[in-house]
């Protein structure tokens, strides 16, 4: 057998499903090895950065490793976007990428690129220079992939190792398990139940560390206990269940222009914060608001480097999610004690009150029945007409986040697949079709702009061909939605780099998908319906409806009931 069949036969006991990329120069001994297994499924993407963000939705969606594959040259190149945003959410996506022979690096042959290229975006880089390494390799590639706070990997193959003959078993490979998690410390523990069980207005801010963990009831038992208002960052958005009376919906410290008014509202009048799982990535623009003097911080994270790195915590604590949040509730129950738990009213009607008073603020908006249509209406006919518990919804960069991600309820964990750090435009169409091989039986809808589709549309064609049935929603304002609002200011981009055109519904057509242009308000669900009933028939589908551009919400920090 070749060195490569020894990688094949690690990859399928580690549970691997499926691998996206495209063919490249250093892959071609990996061919024998992926024909003939019976568990691993190997597929064309069209790009290779979008190989990578299909394995990235993939794992979003599932809670397992998303694996995806290119050659060297552009095609490593090609792949750094999408391993960017894995890296930014911490998302466990493992890219294997062939290599020139080891005796030709270094020599500038064509299409030489080194693997070093991902260090800054990896949590760990592995390089097959003999054969024996290739199960220590693997093995350090899944540890590092399921323990801690989890993330990419690269694994740089060289072809001559790759091609190299060994004994039969002479590789053998046992799966690394679930991974390392790291427990809380006893004594920080009980500090932080200290805090939460004397604060007057705790409040519980999680991040996709929960959702990494799987950590939700413990999340959902804990502020249930307390009748502490709870928040959630883009990333983890759905891990608490948001029609939950305690749901604030998004909008933790630091918060960005999507945050609630809920959750502005009640976080300013928190005492003690309770963050899990939650890097504190600083929001896009100016529109972060820190954390008040005179608060309590217990801030529960896997990985050191995001401890104290935008606010001194009062408790940090270093520790998986889900080991944490049990610990804390164990010791906050031994203090409370039986008989207690029951919803506070007075803050569950506090938080109705501020979501009633934002709804009725968007209300004109989302039932707005003049042409063209806007985001926000989309978003609110689409929520009309799906069932919530078998849906997975996805959104994209800019306008598209904006219309979908304050104003859909998500109402279970991985319902709703947020793209935080990177919001590389074009990611949605690769993250969907990698949900829906990971959940096939639910409907995978996602939401992007025109500009968007522009970059990465023609991956609709890896759909229709490998009858993965998608629902895209292209929302169309014929060109960049901020640079049509600004274009006529003086400090705005001109007309040429803000107008953009395209009938996308023809290209999907082309493509093979169903797909309808919308430019009649009044059709908008209608149409819609149209679409989960072709992907129902097994149909990749496309629905182009055409809106005029909108800001994004931008509830302000002196927000209040």
């Amino acid at each position: 057998m070749r060195a490569a069949d020894a990688i094949v036969h690690a990859l399928e006991k580690e549970g691997v499903e499926y691998i996206a990329g495209f063919q490249g120069g250093g892959l071609n001994p990996l061919w024998t090895g992926l024909r003939n297994s019976e568990t691993i499924k190997v597929f064309a993407a069209r790009n290779e950065r979008l190989g990578v963000e299909i394995a990235d939705g993939y794992a979003r969606a599932t809670g397992k490793v998303g694996v995806a594959m290119t050659g060297t040259g552009p095609g490593a190149t090609n792949t750094l976007t999408g391993i960017a945003g894995a890296f930014a959410d911490n998302i466990p996506v493992l890219l294997l990428m062939g290599q020139h022979p080891l005796a030709d690096l270094g020599k500038e042959v064509q299409q030489e690129v080194s693997a070093s290229i991902f260090d800054t975006l990896v949590k760990w880089r592995g390089t097959m220079t003999k054969v024996e390494d290739i199960p220590a390799v693997m093995r350090r590639a899944f540890t590092a992939l399921r323990s801690g706070s989890p993330g990419p990997v690269v694994i740089e193959m060289p072809q001559d190792v790759l091609m190299t003959d060994v004994p039969e078993g002479s590789l053998e490979y046992e799966p690394v398990g679930p991974g390392r998690k790291a427990a809380p410390n006893a004594d920080e523990v009980a500090r932080a139940a200290d805090l939460l069980v004397n604060a007057k207005m705790p409040v519980l801010n999680l991040g996709g560390g929960v959702l990494s963990a799987e950590a939700w009831d413990e999340a959902k038992e804990l502020a249930e206990l307390l009748s502490m208002p709870v928040a959630t960052t883009l990333v983890a958005k759905g891990v608490f269940p948001e029609n939950h009376p305690l749901a604030m919906g998004m909008g933790c410290y630091p918060r960005s222009r999507y945050a609630s008014g809920a959750s502005i509202h009640m976080n300013r009048k928190a005492d003690v914060v309770l963050a899990v799982g939650n890097s504190y990535r600083l929001p896009n623009g100016t529109d972060g608001r820190p954390i008040p003097e005179g608060v309590s911080l217990i801030h529960v994270n896997a990985d050191e480097h995001d401890l104290n790195k935008q606010y001194q915590a009062d408790v940090p604590m270093l520790a998986d999610a889900k080991l944490a949040l049990r610990a804390i509730l164990d010791a906050v129950k031994e203090r409370v004690g039986p008989g207690s738990g029951s919803l506070k009213e007075e803050v569950v009607s506090e938080i109705k009150q501020a979501k009633d008073k934002q709804a009725s603020e968007w209300s004109d908006v989302v039932n707005d029945l003049s042409a063209p249509t806007n985001g926000y209406r989309v978003v609110n006919e689409l929520a009309k007409i799906i069932d919530p518990e078998k849906t997975i919804a996805l959104h994209d960069a800019g306008g598209s986040r904006g219309y979908m991600s304050p104003f859909w309820e998500a109402a279970k964990p991985r319902s709703y697949v947020g793209m935080g750090g990177m919001a590389a435009m074009g990611w949605s169409l690769g993250g969907a079709i990698g949900a829906k091989l990971g959940r096939p039986d639910d409907l995978v809808v996602h939401l992007l702009g025109d500009a968007s589709f522009g970059m990465v549309g023609m991956e609709l064609e890896t759909a229709v061909r490998m009858g993965i049935s998608t629902l895209t929603i292209v929302v169309n304002n014929e060109g960049t939605g901020g640079g049509l609002m600004g274009m006529n200011g003086p400090t705005g981009p001109p007309p040429d780099m803000a107008k953009l055109t395209g009938n996308w519904s023809q290209v999907a057509q082309g493509l093979g998908a169903y797909s309808e242009r919308v430019e009649d308000p009044a059709d908008v669900g209608p149409a819609l319906q149209r679409g989960i009933d072709a992907t129902n028939n097994g149909q990749a589908a496309l629905i182009e409806i055409m809106i005029k551009p909108m800001a994004t919400p931008n509830t302000p920090d002196d927000w209040s009931l």
